[in-house]
């Protein structure tokens, strides 16, 4: 590979301790250097043009989500070696990959051979699957932060694409690349895992085929298509084409995790050294996958090393070939029932908003946004159950209510996410309408009446059989709630575990607005609280507030580290 570009006479020298002697390239986010360490290891070195010294908000989120990308193990990523966000310059440092990424060597040679693509999917399949043990997602997972190294494929820039657009106000409400970008967040969804498989989905038919499977058109065209449309797979045969279409689903619910992909593909069926298992099966790509080269005749510069989404790279790449309609596949088995995330409002909206800004740059949107529909009276969501009824009789439990009205008893859509918002960081919740309707129509209302808006969590419980943190009373004594309660939902067999969120009701049929997070397993919790669903990511804030422990010092009272939700948000 060629060296890269010689410094400018305005770039820096030295960043963050580490002496830099090329350019690689400049992207949307940054620019990005060769760096050595004081070892004299190759790094890449990303400097920032984030200004976090005016949004002290996005600075939080980006340090939060720094700490998550620093416990990744490395396995088929590239891991982050130094970072910090307070400063002038922020800036990323992370382990240099010498090789081209797969968007560049497709650009240049076209679809990857057949025989190459199972080793790419495992090397891929087995760094989302280390990057989702620590609770990270990727949010931007595309072909052009896949580096095809001389020890396999790595994957760059897992977890800070939303923390670092948010300090762009854009006009989209969406964080991602289009052409791999999953239904729900078209519509502004947070979403979780299970929009980085809509994309590894993405990436694998465009290495196969040389182009993303939903087009490369226009923008409007192609979010039209990942809503409607099925994916035009081509060349993709056998049991990868098979994944590939279940990891395509527009239900998130039924797309398959990266440790079931990675299962199927190694052909085994425990988890021991299932990650190293699938390093060592990716470690030894073909000399010609590596071999890109330029229409001159000469390697392409290692832009993509650089670790910044799109890193302009030299020359850029030739545009891929167009979108075509998909052949008649049959469709892959479904994993559940459950329907498409998006209202027809919401993404009727989407669509009349991408038409007006199909010429910019999409960036991303400010941290913790709802996007389209996300709450407001009728939240955007699954459709409730057809033969669902909720009943939500008067409260007379002599508790101090705050009286908002009362929720529809038959719910048309029902929220499967929320993000509460507080002042020391975001938590992103995925919500199971399937085991508790009637409850997440309940918070679906009340969210959207801010009725959570400024509450603080008012209890901690550190008791071997209890460990959770309390909140959701507007009160906040610990007997506040909404003006009616509703029935436990299907607590028969429920396990409370780490990162679980249930109803803290105060007896049976009693639940109201209050809500509780498990901060660690209580397997010997009494199987009476209807569990609403799960947190995804922002587990370090809960763990910040246990940590610290009550006020008075015992193991059941008023957190001494004081949280404030000061917005809840349902999607």
């Amino acid at each position: 590979m060629p060296d890269p570009r010689p410094l400018r006479p305005n770039d820096p020298r030295e960043v963050g301790g580490f002496p830099l002697t090329g350019r690689i390239g400049e992207g949307a986010q940054g620019t990005v250097y060769l760096g050595e360490s004081d070892t004299g290891q190759r790094v890449a070195v990303k400097l920032l043009h984030a200004d976090f010294g005016s949004d002290a908000r996005a600075r939080t989120a980006f340090e939060r989500e720094l700490t998550a990308a620093r416990r990744v193990a490395a396995f088929c990523t590239a891991p982050i070696l130094a970072a910090e966000a307070d400063t002038d310059m922020p800036y990323i440092v992370s382990e240099y990959i010498d090789g081209p990424s797969l968007r560049e060597v497709v650009a240049e040679r076209g679809a990857v051979p057949p025989a190459e693509l199972t080793g790419l999917a495992i090397g891929t399949a087995t760094a989302l699957a280390a990057i989702h043990a620590a609770e990270v997602v990727h949010r931007d997972f595309k072909p052009a932060n896949v580096l095809l190294g001389e020890d396999g494929p790595k994957v760059i820039d897992f977890g800070i694409a939303r923390p670092l657009d948010a300090t762009s106000a854009t006009l989209t409400g969406a964080v991602g690349t289009p052409a791999y970008m999953a239904p729900e967040q078209v519509a502004g969804s947070t979403g979780g895992a299970p929009l980085d498989m809509f994309a590894w989905g993405c990436t694998m038919a465009f290495a196969a085929n040389g182009a993303p499977p939903f087009g490369s058109d226009t923008v409007p065209a192609i979010m039209q298509r990942v809503l409607h449309d099925e994916p035009a797979l081509g060349a993709l045969t056998g049991e990868l084409r098979e994944l590939v279409t279940s990891c395509l689903a527009k239900d998130p619910a039924s797309r398959p995790t990266a440790l079931e992909i990675l299962k199927r593909l190694l052909g085994t069926g425990g988890d021991a050294d299932l990650l190293a298992e699938g390093t060592s099966a990716a470690a030894h790509p073909s000399p010609a996958l590596l071999q890109a080269t330029s229409p001159s005749g000469q390697a392409p510069p290692t832009g993509a090393q650089s670790g910044v989404p799109d890193a302009g790279v030299f020359p850029p790449p030739v545009p891929p070939p167009a979108w075509h309609p998909p052949s008649t596949v049959p469709a892959a088995p479904r994993r559940s029932g459950r329907p498409l995330l998006v209202a027809g409002a919401a993404v009727t909206v989407a669509l009349l908003g991408l038409v007006s800004v199909a010429a910019a740059v999409w960036a991303g949107s400010r941290e913790g946004s709802g996007g389209v529909g996300a709450t407001g009276g009728t939240p955007a969501g699954s459709s409730a159950p057809g033969a669902e009824t909720c009943t939500y009789p008067p409260n007379k439990t002599g508790g101090e209510v705050k009286d908002v009205g009362t929720p529809v008893a038959r719910p048309s859509v029902l929220p499967t996410g929320a993000t509460i918002d507080t002042d020391l960081g975001l938590l992103d919740l995925e919500l199971d309408h399937e085991k508790a309707p009637c409850a997440l129509n309940s918070l679906a209302f009340l969210a959207g009446r801010k009725y959570f808006d400024g509450t603080t969590c008012h209890r901690l419980t550190s008791d071997p059989t209890l460990k959770v943190l309390q909140c959701g009373d507007p009160s906040g004594t610990g007997t506040g709630g909404p003006g009616y309660r509703f029935p436990d939902e299907n607590t028969t067999g429920v396990r409370y575990t780490r990162g679980t969120v249930a109803m803290a009701n105060a007896g049976p049929d009693t639940n109201g607005s209050q809500f509780f997070i498990l901060y660690d397993d209580a397997p010997d919790l009494p199987a009476s609280y209807p569990v609403i669903g799960r947190v995804r990511s922002g587990m370090e804030v809960v763990d910040k507030v246990a940590e610290a422990g009550t006020a008075g010092g015992s193991q059941d009272g008023e957190p001494k580290q004081k949280i404030t939700i000061t917005e809840l948000r349902t999607s």
